[in-house]
């Protein structure tokens, strides 16, 4: 039935592939390149299920051969990629960044890299765009689907239950689809990793092989389907972005796409089908796999290396090695482990084995990493004093920062200082993250000069929600607020209220919101500051409100960069001194907050105390004072602290 082979496949491959690699390595090229993905889980559903059904109706079925199959087909080249990577890894990554690696090698041996990637993809985590192996995610989810999904096709066709197979197959894509559609507003990340989310776009393919679609009857219907799934996988590369809701709804037309051009190609050569069989994208399609195992490491050492974003020669040069070795690796590594004329000769039983050794080796190799914390022992001192920086955080955000909506955390753990007769606390700590970093600094000037600082803050909630109703859940955000205010009314003694807030991000967010009208935006943030201070005043009429202003924010982790750069030997002074990100952003708000400065309202600007003019120093004494792309370490959190307690003097 699939048996024969189909030219128009292998160049829907070069499709598919050339879409992640484009916009892995020039996303502004082609933004929504990475629905190539998505194309790929249709393929695959689709020739897997071909052949485990008509082996199935066949009686020549069998688990073991179906495994020796899907190992000699991915794990030669997955092998020499992961033992290539390991090598660079060791010789590039400081222990930290190499013990998360370990961690992910270890998952790539289990065929779970993709619920270690979504474990992972926490608040602190790091950028996507540094992790090596990310790309072996999909692998995942596919060998995940291969474990439960021939079991269920093989017992339905020998049952004689083809109809039922077509409907397992369905009910299977409807119910996964509706699945994602939900968590891809729930739980994004959860979306993008897990196979539940993911199966019906590998159950699209099945059900073509499953017989579950009817035939097109004519040859202009192939050929005009055949042209509508080209545009329906074209069309999203060009116009998605990174922040389109994916996968859910949105993955449907690329998929729709690769279904009708598999679909079309069925007995009829279409149009399409004969551009995608000519010889350059052919050949770009056999060696997809490896070229894509290849080019995300060869995008992704680099950046670490040089601690920044590759310029576009750099990623081209990047993407044309890749493809090299995908040659490469196709000639030598793929072909002969997959019993091609001139290959290697291997029973079943040594394929089975030998692929068991190897993840064996990979999964000890990554489990060493883990254990070593990162081969840690060999490390420099520079490089464990660098790292030390990234975990730096405020000791009490665990318990203080809230996580989650809805309530706030318990006073009595969250006040620090010096406590006094009167029940309560002096200052009130309000804000998001970027108050929460500035815990540390407040906490140790209290205990010196007699006074208590509470924490109330939370992740992802601005103050501005109060006036604006931005973001995810701003109402349950202005309900933290208020309780918090209410909290500080009830204790007599409050009388400054200190508020930090990310403002490079949100006034960003309220330009978007405006229509992109920057005076409109301006006028807007103005008035969310007037009615967050009038608000305060309403609750704590007698307070000091102590706004402070933008933190420089980066492209790169500064305490990463610098563990980097002392394990290379190289880049340091790319590390200490770098350009901020927000250099647009964050000092137009500082220019507002800076009109509210009254006898009441002070202003602290702490990009004063970092930067000069675009240039902002990460590192200050060998204390290093920013722990990721925008938060402060403890010295770092001292330092802005030591500004905040000159706007409270005298003393409360």
């Amino acid at each position: 039935m699939v048996r024969q082979y189909r030219a128009d496949i292998d160049g829907l491959r070069a499709i598919a592939v050339g879409g992640v690699v484009l916009f892995h390595a020039f996303p502004n090229a082609l933004p929504g390149g990475f629905v190539g993905v998505d194309v790929f889980f249709v393929l695959s559903g689709f020739l897997i299920t071909a052949i485990i059904r008509s082996e199935a109706e066949a009686g020549t079925f069998s688990l073991a051969g179906f495994y020796e199959r899907r190992f000699r087909r991915i794990v030669p080249a997955l092998a020499v990629v992961a033992i290539a990577s390991t090598i660079a890894a060791t010789v590039i990554l400081p222990p930290d960044e190499l013990r998360s690696y370990g961690k992910s090698l270890f998952g790539v041996a289990l065929f779970a890299s993709n619920i270690i990637f979504w474990q992972d993809s926490g608040y602190f985590d790091t950028a996507s765009a540094e992790k090596p192996l990310l790309h072996t995610w999909s692998l995942a989810v596919e060998e995940q689907f291969y474990i439960v999904w021939p079991l269920i096709a093989v017992a339905l066709v020998k049952l004689g239950r083809r109809r039922m197979l077509g409907g397992f197959v369905w009910a299977t894509v409807v119910v996964s689809l509706l699945a994602a559609t939900w968590a891809v507003q729930a739980d994004p990340s959860q979306a993008f990793y897990l196979l539940p989310y993911r199966a019906w776009e590998l159950g699209f393919g099945a059900l073509l092989a499953v017989g579950a679609i009817p035939a097109f009857r004519s040859a202009k219907l192939c050929d005009a389907a055949a042209i509508l799934g080209i545009a329906l996988i074209v069309v999203p590369m060009a116009l998605y972005t990174e922040a389109t809701p994916f996968p859910g709804l949105a993955a449907l037309p690329p998929c729709l796409g690769a279904l009708l051009l598999i679909h079309a190609g069925q007995g009829h050569s279409t149009l399409v089908g004969r551009a995608l069989s000519v010889k350059p994208v052919l050949f770009v399609g056999l060696t997809s796999y490896s070229f894509y195992l290849w080019h995300w490491p060869l995008l992704v050492f680099p950046r670490i290396a040089l601690n920044r974003p590759l310029e576009v020669a750099e990623a081209a040069v990047a993407v044309l090695a890749a493809f090299a070795l995908a040659a490469w690796s196709l000639r030598y590594v793929e072909r002969p482990f997959r019993g091609r004329s001139g290959g290697f000769t291997m029973t079943r039983g040594q394929v089975l084995s030998a692929s068991v050794a190897c993840f064996a080796i990979l999964g000890a190799g990554g489990l060493a990493l883990v254990q070593t914390q990162g081969l840690r022992f060999l490390a420099s001192p520079q490089v464990l004093a660098a790292e030390r920086a990234v975990d730096d955080i405020n000791p009490r955000r665990s318990r203080c920062h809230s996580a989650q909506l809805g309530t706030l955390s318990d006073p009595s753990d969250c006040t620090a200082g010096a406590p006094d007769r009167v029940a309560g606390y002096d200052v009130l700590l309000w804000g998001d993250s970027h108050a929460d970093h500035l815990m540390p600094g407040l906490a140790s000037y209290a205990g010196k000069n007699g006074f208590e600082v509470r924490q109330t803050s939370v992740s992802g909630c601005s103050p501005v929600t109060l006036y604006l109703h931005v973001g995810k859940n701003p109402g349950e955000c202005a309900k933290l607020y208020d309780l918090a205010l209410a909290e500080a009314a009830r204790r007599p003694d409050t009388d400054t209220v200190v508020v930090s807030a990310r403002w490079s991000s949100i006034l960003p967010g309220i330009y978007e919101e405006n229509g992109k009208d920057r005076a409109a935006a301006y006028r807007t943030f103005e008035d969310a500051i007037r009615f967050i201070t009038a608000r305060i005043d309403k609750s704590l009429p007698n307070a000091r409100i102590i706004l402070v202003g933008s933190t420089p924010e980066f492209s790169v982790w500064p305490a990463t960069c610098l563990a980097r750069a002392a394990k290379l030997g190289f880049g340091e002074d790319e590390c200490d001194r770098i350009e901020p990100t927000d250099h647009e952003w964050g000092p137009q708000a500082d220019r507002i907050l800076a009109k509210f400065a009254s006898d009441r309202v002070h202003v602290v600007l702490p990009r004063g105390r970092f930067c000069k003019g675009d240039i902002c120093e990460t590192e200050l004494g060998g204390s290093v004072l920013f722990r990721d792309d925008d938060h402060l370490t403890n010295a770092g959190s001292r330092l802005v602290a030591d500004e905040i307690m000159r706007n409270m003097s005298p003393v409360i």
